[in-house]
Formats: C-alpha cells, structure tokens, sequence
C-alpha cells in the first residue's frame, strides 16, 4: 500500500512505495497506480521539457491500467527510459525509498522525482494528489486514508 513518509535532513513528505514496481515485483495496485501518476505527470510537466520520444514513452503509460509486469507493458518500458536517462540502477524497477531518499550523493530514488513531478503538476494542492484529474481510485483511498482531519 502506497504511503506518505518523511525523508532527508530536511524532512520532506514524498509519497512512497510499500514494494517495489517493476517486472518481478510485488506490484501492488495502489504502488503501481503511484508509480503511474508518477510518469503522467513527467510526460507533461511543463517546468522540465523532455524530448518527443520520451514524452510517447511517458504518456503511453495511463494511471490506473492494469499492470501486466510484463517487459513490454508500457509502465515497465517508461521505467527503462527513465533509468536510461538519469542514469544510477539501471534494474528496471522503482524502488522504495529508504533512508536519506538518496541513492548517492547527487541522484535520489526514483519515485523522489517521480514525486516532484505530481508536485510541479498539482502545485498548490500537492500533497493531496487525490485532487489530480487523472488520480485513480485506489491511489485516492490512500490519501483518504493518510489525511484524516477532525472537526
């Protein structure tokens, strides 16, 4: 089940995985529908222009589908591309972040930036990603869940 935590010397609230998305993985709905979000929003975050090809990768991936864990599925392949671009593990996988949500020195964990796309995408909403468009139903339970405000 996807969850909020806080990582880094500055204590930042990322969404985060309970395991990890990929082919082989546990891919549980509300991580993949994250993970999901996650690429949407990066086909079509304006503060971060990406190329042609990338943004067909990205966008062919469609929060909520069903997920196949196959190496063809269109989330498996925008996970690649991704690797392939800003380098680090190259295994095909987002991972759950753990520790600093730093993997080295200068490249966090992959669903760290995959966080900071929902946020350039949602802005002022952010962290609720529920208030997206395209945010799917299993995805929106957990932030119903995360925030429970009293009156």
């Amino acid at each position: 089940m996807a969850c909020g935590s806080v990582f880094g010397d500055n204590k930042r609230f990322f969404w985060n995985l309970d395991g990890n998305v990929g082919p082989g993985c546990p891919n549980k709905i509300e991580d993949v529908q994250l993970v999901q979000l996650g690429f949407h929003c990066k086909a079509n975050n304006p503060k971060y222009p990406i190329t042609p090809a990338s943004k067909a990768i990205y966008s062919a991936v469609v929060p909520g589908a069903p997920y196949t864990g196959g190496y063809n599925d269109p989330l498996s392949i925008a996970i690649r591309q991704f690797q392939k671009e800003r380098g680090g593990p190259q295994d095909g996988r987002v991972s759950v972040i753990s520790g600093s949500g730093m993997i080295s020195d200068k490249l966090g964990f992959m669903m760290v930036a995959l966080n900071n796309n929902i946020s350039d995408c949602i802005t002022n909403n952010w962290p609720f990603i529920d208030r997206h468009s395209q945010c799917p139903g299993a995805l929106k339970a957990v932030v119903g869940r995360s925030f429970v405000f009293s009156s």
